[in-house]
């Protein structure tokens, strides 16, 4: 005889690992310190070449108005003023990607540890299925 809610149980179970389960377990893999350190490192290339991009797109836009002043132009300020504008746009970037890594990990955990509850679920009513079969016999775990 079908047991329902063991069949309810497992395929939660099956569809949980087909959608979400391969995302959620390749963030469990790590640390909570790893993984966000991990989020940081590409944030802080992916931030460098966005904002170069930016710059980039700046530069053409404003190509005459740059040509025009160059020589009277105060390069050294002109340097340091984008300099100040990346690190501010870093900093709040990053920023960003760390609170993102936090709430992506907790989520996963959160997620991860219904599934083993469920998985324990599972094993329970596998082992009371196994008792109502053979009453008299216990089997050591």
């Amino acid at each position: 005889m079908i047991d329902q809610e063991r069949v309810r149980e497992m395929t939660k179970l099956a569809a949980y690992e087909q959608r979400e389960g391969k995302k959620y377990k390749k963030v469990i893999r790590f640390y909570r310190s790893d993984f966000a350190a991990r989020h940081l490192l590409k944030g802080f290339i992916y931030g460098t070449v966005v904002y170069g991009i930016f710059l980039l797109l700046w530069g053409v836009c404003y190509m005459e108005e740059l040509m025009e002043h160059l020589d009277s132009m105060d390069l050294i300020a002109f340097g340091t003023a984008i300099l100040v504008r990346y690190l501010f746009f870093l900093a709040a970037y990053l920023i960003a990607v760390e609170v993102y890594a936090n709430v992506i990990y907790a989520e996963s955990r959160k997620s991860m540890k219904r599934h083993y509850r469920r998985l324990k679920r599972l094993g329970k009513l596998y082992e009371e299925q196994e008792n109502r079969r053979t009453p008299g016999v216990r089997r050591r775990s």
